[in-house]
Protein backbone atom coordinates (compact mmCIF):
# COMPACT_ATOMS: atom_id res chain seq x y z
CA UNK A 1 0.00 0.00 0.00
CA UNK A 2 1.36 3.29 -0.89
CA UNK A 3 2.16 5.68 1.86
CA UNK A 4 0.47 8.56 -0.15
CA UNK A 5 -2.61 8.76 -1.90
CA UNK A 6 -4.48 12.37 -3.44
CA UNK A 7 -7.57 12.61 -4.78
CA UNK A 8 -8.70 14.59 -7.91
CA UNK A 9 -9.35 17.39 -5.70
CA UNK A 10 -6.04 17.19 -4.30
CA UNK A 11 -6.53 16.10 -0.62
CA UNK A 12 -3.76 14.18 0.60
CA UNK A 13 -4.22 10.98 2.68
CA UNK A 14 -1.03 9.90 4.46
CA UNK A 15 -0.33 6.03 5.70
CA UNK A 16 0.31 6.57 9.36
CA UNK A 17 0.01 2.46 10.65
CA UNK A 18 -2.24 -0.50 10.57
CA UNK A 19 -2.76 -2.80 13.43
CA UNK A 20 -4.99 -5.77 13.28
CA UNK A 21 -8.24 -6.21 14.59
CA UNK A 22 -10.66 -5.05 12.26
CA UNK A 23 -11.34 -3.37 8.49
CA UNK A 24 -11.24 -0.15 9.61
CA UNK A 25 -9.60 2.90 8.92
CA UNK A 26 -9.54 5.89 10.59
CA UNK A 27 -8.97 9.76 9.21
CA UNK A 28 -7.70 11.98 11.11
CA UNK A 29 -8.06 16.03 9.81
CA UNK A 30 -6.57 18.42 11.75
CA UNK A 31 -7.63 22.04 13.00
CA UNK A 32 -6.50 25.64 11.75
CA UNK A 33 -6.82 25.62 8.97
CA UNK A 34 -4.29 26.20 7.26
CA UNK A 35 -2.32 23.77 9.77
CA UNK A 36 -0.92 20.31 8.68
CA UNK A 37 -1.56 16.96 10.10
CA UNK A 38 1.50 17.22 11.69
CA UNK A 39 -0.30 18.55 14.64
CA UNK A 40 -1.97 15.01 14.84
CA UNK A 41 1.21 12.80 15.02
CA UNK A 42 1.08 13.12 18.58
CA UNK A 43 -1.72 12.10 19.19
CA UNK A 44 -1.48 8.63 16.45
CA UNK A 45 1.65 8.20 17.78
CA UNK A 46 0.22 6.95 21.01
CA UNK A 47 -3.31 5.31 19.51
CA UNK A 48 -3.38 1.23 19.08
CA UNK A 49 -6.85 1.22 17.21
CA UNK A 50 -7.60 -1.63 15.44
CA UNK A 51 -7.73 -1.16 11.32
CA UNK A 52 -5.35 1.53 9.22
CA UNK A 53 -4.72 5.05 10.69
CA UNK A 54 -4.43 7.78 8.17
CA UNK A 55 -3.55 11.93 8.29
CA UNK A 56 -5.62 13.70 6.13
CA UNK A 57 -4.45 17.18 4.59
CA UNK A 58 -6.88 19.36 2.66
CA UNK A 59 -5.62 20.89 -0.69
CA UNK A 60 -3.73 24.18 0.57
CA UNK A 61 -3.17 22.80 4.41
CA UNK A 62 0.18 22.86 5.59
CA UNK A 63 2.85 21.35 3.52
CA UNK A 64 -0.23 20.03 0.86
CA UNK A 65 0.49 22.70 -1.56
CA UNK A 66 -1.39 23.39 -4.36
CA UNK A 67 -0.93 25.78 -7.43
CA UNK A 68 -3.71 27.76 -6.39
CA UNK A 69 -4.13 26.87 -2.00
CA UNK A 70 -6.96 29.34 -2.35
CA UNK A 71 -8.77 28.51 -4.79
CA UNK A 72 -8.29 24.88 -4.05
CA UNK A 73 -9.13 24.82 -0.42
CA UNK A 74 -12.56 26.88 -1.44
CA UNK A 75 -13.96 23.25 -2.61
CA UNK A 76 -13.20 21.97 1.08
CA UNK A 77 -16.19 20.34 1.54
CA UNK A 78 -16.10 18.59 -1.84
CA UNK A 79 -12.42 17.68 -1.34
CA UNK A 80 -13.05 15.79 2.06
CA UNK A 81 -16.06 14.46 0.60
CA UNK A 82 -13.78 12.90 -2.00
CA UNK A 83 -11.25 11.86 0.87
CA UNK A 84 -13.56 9.96 2.88
CA UNK A 85 -15.19 8.31 -0.02
CA UNK A 86 -11.45 6.77 -0.95
CA UNK A 87 -12.01 4.72 1.55
CA UNK A 88 -14.31 2.14 2.87
CA UNK A 89 -14.96 1.51 6.65
CA UNK A 90 -14.15 5.37 7.73
CA UNK A 91 -13.93 6.74 11.06
CA UNK A 92 -13.88 10.16 10.88
CA UNK A 93 -11.58 11.77 14.03
CA UNK A 94 -11.65 16.19 13.69
CA UNK A 95 -9.77 18.25 15.83
CA UNK A 96 -11.29 21.87 15.89
CA UNK A 97 -12.05 23.55 12.91
CA UNK A 98 -11.68 20.56 11.48
CA UNK A 99 -14.54 19.11 13.06
CA UNK A 100 -16.63 22.44 12.08
CA UNK A 101 -15.37 21.37 8.72
CA UNK A 102 -16.77 18.11 8.71
CA UNK A 103 -20.33 19.20 10.33
CA UNK A 104 -20.81 22.00 7.72
CA UNK A 105 -20.64 18.64 5.10
CA UNK A 106 -23.84 16.87 5.56
CA UNK A 107 -23.05 14.79 2.84
CA UNK A 108 -20.40 12.85 4.98
CA UNK A 109 -23.14 11.12 7.34
CA UNK A 110 -24.03 8.19 5.01
CA UNK A 111 -20.18 7.65 4.29
CA UNK A 112 -18.84 6.97 7.91
CA UNK A 113 -19.65 4.36 10.18
CA UNK A 114 -18.06 6.11 13.02
CA UNK A 115 -17.36 10.13 14.41
CA UNK A 116 -14.98 11.79 16.54
CA UNK A 117 -14.96 15.76 17.49
CA UNK A 118 -12.16 17.08 19.30
CA UNK A 119 -12.50 19.99 21.01
CA UNK A 120 -14.70 21.90 18.63
CA UNK A 121 -18.09 23.59 18.00
CA UNK A 122 -22.00 22.79 16.52
CA UNK A 123 -21.45 26.81 15.87
CA UNK A 124 -19.25 30.18 15.83
CA UNK A 125 -20.52 31.46 19.21
CA UNK A 126 -17.45 29.78 20.42
CA UNK A 127 -15.36 32.94 18.86
CA UNK A 128 -16.57 35.61 20.22
CA UNK A 129 -16.50 33.98 24.07
CA UNK A 130 -13.09 33.31 22.96
CA UNK A 131 -12.21 36.71 21.78
CA UNK A 132 -13.88 37.86 24.87
CA UNK A 133 -11.41 35.67 27.01
CA UNK A 134 -8.06 37.07 25.10
CA UNK A 135 -9.04 40.40 26.10
CA UNK A 136 -9.63 39.68 29.03
CA UNK A 137 -5.96 37.35 29.14
CA UNK A 138 -3.84 39.78 26.80
CA UNK A 139 -0.27 38.53 25.80
CA UNK A 140 1.11 41.36 24.13
CA UNK A 141 3.81 39.63 22.47
CA UNK A 142 0.52 38.03 20.38
CA UNK A 143 -1.03 41.39 20.36
CA UNK A 144 2.03 42.96 18.55
CA UNK A 145 2.61 39.84 16.09
CA UNK A 146 -1.17 40.13 15.45
CA UNK A 147 -0.74 43.92 13.92
CA UNK A 148 2.10 43.19 11.73
CA UNK A 149 -0.07 39.82 10.89
CA UNK A 150 -2.88 41.56 10.17
CA UNK A 151 -0.98 44.17 8.00
CA UNK A 152 0.95 41.65 6.28
CA UNK A 153 -0.03 37.77 6.42
CA UNK A 154 2.94 35.33 6.12
CA UNK A 155 3.30 31.48 7.08
CA UNK A 156 6.12 32.72 9.18
CA UNK A 157 4.03 35.45 11.03
CA UNK A 158 1.41 32.86 11.63
CA UNK A 159 3.71 30.61 13.32
CA UNK A 160 5.15 33.30 15.20
CA UNK A 161 1.73 34.33 16.24
CA UNK A 162 1.01 30.44 17.03
CA UNK A 163 3.83 30.18 19.50
CA UNK A 164 3.01 33.45 21.36
CA UNK A 165 -0.64 32.49 21.70
CA UNK A 166 0.24 28.88 23.09
CA UNK A 167 -0.66 29.38 26.35
CA UNK A 168 -4.38 29.58 25.00
CA UNK A 169 -3.81 26.23 24.04
CA UNK A 170 -2.41 24.70 26.81
CA UNK A 171 -1.75 24.78 30.33
CA UNK A 172 1.01 26.34 32.15
CA UNK A 173 2.71 22.73 33.04
CA UNK A 174 2.89 21.93 29.20
CA UNK A 175 3.60 25.03 27.93
CA UNK A 176 7.07 24.19 26.87
CA UNK A 177 6.02 21.21 25.46
CA UNK A 178 3.35 22.72 23.12
CA UNK A 179 5.48 25.43 21.70
CA UNK A 180 8.15 22.99 21.10
CA UNK A 181 5.37 21.06 18.90
CA UNK A 182 4.24 24.13 17.14
CA UNK A 183 7.91 24.54 16.27
CA UNK A 184 7.90 22.35 13.92
CA UNK A 185 4.37 22.46 11.87
CA UNK A 186 3.97 23.64 8.67
CA UNK A 187 1.79 26.84 8.15
CA UNK A 188 0.01 27.89 5.28
CA UNK A 189 -1.30 31.43 6.22
CA UNK A 190 -3.26 31.77 2.49
CA UNK A 191 -5.82 28.91 3.79
CA UNK A 192 -6.14 30.32 7.27
CA UNK A 193 -7.11 33.61 5.54
CA UNK A 194 -9.85 32.10 3.36
CA UNK A 195 -11.98 30.27 6.07
CA UNK A 196 -11.25 33.53 8.44
CA UNK A 197 -13.14 35.51 5.75
CA UNK A 198 -15.72 32.72 4.16
CA UNK A 199 -16.13 30.31 7.09
CA UNK A 200 -15.39 30.73 10.75
CA UNK A 201 -17.65 33.69 11.56
CA UNK A 202 -21.05 32.45 9.91
CA UNK A 203 -20.31 28.87 10.96
CA UNK A 204 -23.28 26.48 11.72
CA UNK A 205 -23.57 23.05 11.86
CA UNK A 206 -25.54 21.50 8.96
CA UNK A 207 -25.46 17.30 10.73
CA UNK A 208 -26.20 15.65 13.25
CA UNK A 209 -25.36 12.22 13.68
CA UNK A 210 -28.38 10.29 14.12
CA UNK A 211 -26.94 6.59 14.49
CA UNK A 212 -23.21 6.43 13.72
CA UNK A 213 -21.64 6.34 17.32
CA UNK A 214 -19.40 9.66 17.66
CA UNK A 215 -17.71 10.36 20.57
CA UNK A 216 -17.12 14.34 21.55
CA UNK A 217 -14.17 15.08 24.05
CA UNK A 218 -12.53 18.15 24.72
CA UNK A 219 -9.64 19.06 27.27
CA UNK A 220 -11.10 19.74 30.75
CA UNK A 221 -9.08 23.50 30.27
CA UNK A 222 -9.51 24.52 26.88
CA UNK A 223 -10.15 27.85 26.79
CA UNK A 224 -10.55 28.14 23.40
CA UNK A 225 -13.32 25.70 22.87
CA UNK A 226 -14.62 23.96 25.85
CA UNK A 227 -17.12 20.92 25.36
CA UNK A 228 -20.02 23.25 26.75
CA UNK A 229 -20.85 23.96 23.03
CA UNK A 230 -21.98 20.66 22.44
CA UNK A 231 -22.99 19.51 26.17
CA UNK A 232 -25.74 22.89 26.06
CA UNK A 233 -26.77 21.88 22.43
CA UNK A 234 -29.96 20.04 22.57
CA UNK A 235 -30.17 18.54 19.16
CA UNK A 236 -26.75 16.94 19.84
CA UNK A 237 -27.74 15.14 22.81
CA UNK A 238 -28.41 11.37 21.67
CA UNK A 239 -27.99 8.17 22.44
CA UNK A 240 -25.55 7.37 19.73
CA UNK A 241 -23.15 10.49 21.17
CA UNK A 242 -21.22 10.41 23.85
CA UNK A 243 -18.64 12.89 25.37
CA UNK A 244 -15.64 12.57 27.54
CA UNK A 245 -13.83 15.56 29.54
CA UNK A 246 -9.84 15.07 29.24
CA UNK A 247 -8.04 16.00 32.47
CA UNK A 248 -5.85 18.18 33.25
CA UNK A 249 -5.86 19.04 29.37
CA UNK A 250 -6.40 22.14 26.92
CA UNK A 251 -6.79 22.55 23.55
CA UNK A 252 -4.74 19.37 22.32
CA UNK A 253 -5.72 17.11 25.03
CA UNK A 254 -3.45 14.48 23.60
CA UNK A 255 -0.46 16.19 24.19
CA UNK A 256 -1.00 16.80 28.70
CA UNK A 257 -3.27 13.70 28.88
CA UNK A 258 -1.99 11.05 26.91
CA UNK A 259 -2.85 8.10 29.26
CA UNK A 260 -6.20 9.27 29.70
CA UNK A 261 -6.72 10.07 25.61
CA UNK A 262 -5.70 6.68 24.70
CA UNK A 263 -8.17 4.90 27.17
CA UNK A 264 -10.89 6.89 25.73
CA UNK A 265 -10.35 6.08 22.19
CA UNK A 266 -10.22 2.23 22.97
CA UNK A 267 -13.59 2.82 24.67
CA UNK A 268 -14.81 4.16 22.04
CA UNK A 269 -14.11 1.49 19.56
CA UNK A 270 -16.69 -1.04 21.51
CA UNK A 271 -19.06 1.08 20.21
CA UNK A 272 -18.54 0.57 16.33
CA UNK A 273 -19.83 -1.93 14.33
CA UNK A 274 -18.20 -5.63 13.96
CA UNK A 275 -16.27 -5.90 11.25
CA UNK A 276 -14.14 -8.25 9.36
CA UNK A 277 -11.36 -8.83 11.20
CA UNK A 278 -7.71 -7.98 9.25
CA UNK A 279 -5.29 -10.80 8.51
Amino acid sequence: MDKFLWTNRKARLQLIKSVSGANYNWLFLPGGPGLGSESLQTLTKILELPGTIWHLDLPGDGSNQTPDDPKYFSHWSEALTEAVTALNNVILVAHSTGGMYVLATPKLENRLIGLVLMDTAPDASWLKEFVRYTKAHPINEAKKLQIQYIKKPTNSLLKKLTIASASYSFTKKCLKKGISIFKKLPFNYKTCEWSNVNFDQKYKSKWVPKKIPTLILAGEYDQIIPLKFFMNSKKFNRKNIIYRTITHAGHYPWVENPKQTARVFRQYTRLLPKLKVRN
